[in-house]
């Protein structure tokens, strides 16, 4: 259950959001404003916490796809109050592994704006119900402190918010699109906080492994959430193009 101090910031940013709810305003248009609040909402305590263990989950969660995929498995997911996180896994490839966090973080934001900007709104509500989902398996599987049950609950409680009957449909677009840009803002924020000269996290392991400097990563994480970024922005401009009506020639 999320709390009703949380419940109530969750409909502050609806509300703030609220003034999208023009049809006629374009989809890249929306990507700006929202992003925007992405970034103001980043920097409010408390009000930015499930968003922030959002992306840990799908930073984490990208390790632990890569392990499975590469033939390895997931022992457990750790998610901190701060918004850290680990992914414990055996097997696999490690450098994959070890790369697929930042990149699969970008990815799953970029991907959730897109479909979200392109549904239906009983495929955003089913997107909604996938997406608690997922978070409820990782947690039955895969949680094992009380921490890290409580916010991946969390985390399912807000995924699930846009099914409510009683929220305009539009609403349900705001609050999956904003979960989104916020998740890519934070794969391009996230990478940066690995340059402090402690030898520490995804970036010092891949150096490790390959004696590539750990900057190298670092520009290469970011690199790629902009690019998903530049993507999400040019496919809104493609959708933006096919909402808008075709003249008639006499």
């Amino acid at each position: 259950m999320v709390p009703a101090s949380d419940d109530k910031h969750f409909g502050l940013v609806a509300g703030v959001t609220s003034s999208l709810e023009g049809t006629a305003m374009k989809l890249q248009h929306q990507f700006i404003i929202i992003m925007a609040a992405a970034i103001v909402v980043s920097f409010i305590p408390i009000l930015n916490w499930p968003f922030t263990w959002i992306q840990t989950f799908f930073h984490e969660i990208s390790h632990g796809l890569a392990a499975m995929i590469t033939g390895g498995s997931v022992s457990s997911i750790q998610i901190h109050l701060s918004g850290s996180g680990l992914c414990y896994t055996s097997g696999g490839i490690r450098f994959v592994v070890t790369l697929a966090g930042y990149l699969g973080a970008a990815l799953f934001g970029a991907l959730l704006v897109l479909s979200v900007s392109s549904a239906s709104l009983y495929q955003k509500k089913a997107l909604a119900i996938t997406l608690a989902s997922i978070t409820l398996g990782a947690l039955l599987f895969w949680g094992r402190d009380l921490v890290t049950i409580l916010i991946l609950l969390v985390i399912t409680a807000v995924c699930l918010l846009p099914i409510k009957s009683s929220w305009n449909p539009k609403a349900v677009h705001i609050l999956l699109k904003f979960i989104g840009c916020y998740v890519l803002l934070d794969a391009i924020k996230s990478p940066l906080w690995l340059i402090d000269g402690r030898n520490l996290g995804d970036g010092a392991t891949l150096s490790q492994l390959t004696f590539i400097p750990e900057l190298i990563w670092v520009a290469l994480w970011e690199l790629f959430a902009l690019a998903c970024v530049w993507f999400v922005w040019k496919s809104l401009q493609r959708l933006d193009l096919t909402r808008e009506p075709k003249g008639e020639t006499v």
